[in-house]
């Protein structure tokens, strides 16, 4: 994904993103800087972290058995731009898990919690793990009211054919912004069917719905604070 816009090449600023008529750096910076409470955010779960560091491990070995030998420099790096690779590991387990569907939760699970991490890392939020069953951890975010569950978008993208209803299955938004999301949503030139099963597609929507939700508060001083983990409950 390429981050070159207004604020210069290869912006590493969490949350900015290059879609056309958002001026994020103008919009997230006032309104978390305004009237924020300072939040420390934490790191993830041992029990994410172990699931993420699992995928890295599956998508090296199988890159290094097509290549004949593992390369440390062909490894998924908690970054967008290797998101790529996590593509491709997602296509080819699609693939094999029609003949061993027992492999599917864990595939889900390893791939939600890669997926979630990158999220984590260029974007203020926090994982919330108290569920049990890892389908029920989601991300919560600071600056919209929005939650992101990587384990039902992962298990939604490998296994395709158990469709949701719900266009925004894995997204927890309020009903009042759902249109307005889906709207910018549909402003955007259609992509195929194997795109729209790429973990990389699901993070370019994630980022066009926070900027979506922000754009919509920026005139609104009270939606301005920042969002806490209480907000949540």
């Amino acid at each position: 994904m390429n981050h070159e816009h207004e604020c210069g090449e290869d912006c590493k600023e969490p949350g900015h993103h290059a879609f056309p008529g958002l001026t994020t750096h103008d919009v997230v910076q006032p309104a978390l800087d305004a009237l924020a409470v300072p939040v420390v955010l934490s790191g993830p779960p041992t029990s994410v972290l172990d699931l993420a560091e699992a995928c890295v491990r599956f998508v090296t070995a199988m890159l290094g058995k097509l290549a004949g030998k593992v390369d440390p420099d062909l490894s998924p790096d908690f970054t967008p731009e290797t998101l790529s690779l996590i593509d491709y590991y997602v296509t080819e387990s699609r693939r094999t898990l029609a003949d061993r569907p027992e492999a599917l939760p864990l595939s889900a699970n390893i791939v939600g919690a890669y997926l979630g991490e990158v999220i984590r890392r260029q974007h203020r939020c926090w994982w919330y793990t108290d569920d049990g069953d890892p389908s029920g951890w989601r991300l919560d975010f600071e600056a919209v009211m929005l939650s992101f569950y990587p384990m039902q978008v992962a298990h939604g993208l490998l296994a395709p054919d158990e469709k949701s209803e719900d266009q925004f299955s894995g997204f927890d938004l309020r009903e009042e912004d759902r249109d307005q999301v889906f709207s910018r949503l549909q402003e955007l030139p259609p992509v195929s069917e194997d795109e729209f099963l790429l973990p990389s597609l699901r993070l370019e929507v994630l980022d066009i719905a926070i900027e979506t939700l922000i754009a919509k508060k920026v005139d609104d001083p009270y939606a301005k604070r920042a969002l806490l983990a209480e907000d949540y409950e």
